[in-house]
């Protein structure tokens, strides 16, 4: 069986889950969600979770349990495998890049154990003065981490414990022939569908579904970790702000995030761009026949080149 791996990719709201239920429909493939939130169970709609066709790694946990990008790692890569045995194509799909890296790449993270210590000492740190620290340290690494505490925090500690810098962990060689399908879509008509859809799931009970999650015993501090959603419903439940304030706020930050979420993937010079004029039924279908034409040139080129080695 000849083991190949396919990723679609992209910003938040640009379609990637509905190329994937196309792509495993047309290439008897599975789809393994790469989303670092996605795994909890009870977080729909602020995950955008798309039940309509069956996806590995989604509803795995409970809400507030931990969970590593190392045992992501492990769990996916162990999918991947049953993946390939079974005769079929693993599809990955997700905008989480971080989670995405440890399983396209080669990469076998430090065996670094917490140290709740100093953990304590640098959580009383600001997001600026976590950043400025691991600046000085390691440059790449505070560009790459960005402005998320607890990977600032984690960054520092293998730093600490390690005395090296963080990416001389890191290899860009693929761990298995990888195709890398990016979604792109305008920027300001990807701002109205981010709009349109936080409006849509609000009226479809996303208040609601945190309220719940809190009501189970869910912590507050746990739910605004996971940012965005449930940071800024969570924050508005405990009446910080109106829900007109919350809304547009929210709106804000995930055109934010988006736009992260866009330069993380730029990184990647392997990626095979697909455009998303309009989120029109033609323009998506149009998207669809694009991407099976590059899936089925990668299939047939790993099928000639095992060929030609046999002969």
């Amino acid at each position: 069986m000849q083991k190949k791996l396919v990723a679609i990719v992209g910003a938040t709201a640009t379609g990637k889950s509905d190329l994937a239920k196309a792509m495993i429909k047309k290439f008897n493939g599975v789809a393994i969600s790469v989303d670092s939130r996605q795994i909890y169970r009870g977080l729909d709609l602020g995950t955008g979770k798309d039940k309509s066709f069956p996806q590995k790694m989604i509803d795995i946990l409970d809400a507030g349990e931990k969970f590593s990008v190392v045992e992501f790692q492990k769990k996916v890569l162990d999918l991947i495998e049953k993946t390939f045995a079974s005769g079929k194509i693993p599809f990955l799909v997700g905008g989480t890049g971080f989670y995405l890296d440890s399983i396209i790449f080669e990469r076998n993270y430090p065996a670094v154990a917490p140290d709740e210590n100093l953990r304590k000492c640098l959580s009383k740190l600001t997001i600026k003065e976590l950043c400025q620290k691991l600046l000085q340290k390691d440059t790449d690494s505070a560009r790459r981490v960005g402005k998320n505490k607890r990977r600032l925090i984690r960054a520092l500690e293998i730093i600490e414990k390690t005395g090296e810098k963080v990416p001389k962990f890191y290899a860009r060689k693929f761990r298995y022939p990888t195709l890398l399908l990016g979604i792109e879509v305008n920027r300001d008509k990807l701002y109205q569908r981010i709009d349109e859809r936080v409006d849509e799931r609000i009226k479809l009970g996303m208040i609601k579904e945190v309220r719940s999650l809190i009501e189970r015993g869910v912590s507050k501090i746990w739910l605004k970790g996971l940012g965005l959603e449930y940071r800024a419903i969570t924050e508005f439940l405990e009446a910080k702000n109106t829900k007109r304030e919350m809304i547009q706020g929210l709106k804000f930050d995930i055109h934010a995030f988006s736009r992260r979420q866009a330069t993380w993937f730029r990184q990647y010079p392997e990626i095979e761009w697909l455009e998303l004029i309009e989120y029109t039924k033609k323009d998506k279908q149009q998207l669809v026949e694009k991407a099976e034409e590059k899936v089925h040139d990668f299939v047939k080129l790993l099928k000639d080149e095992i060929s030609k080695k046999s002969i």
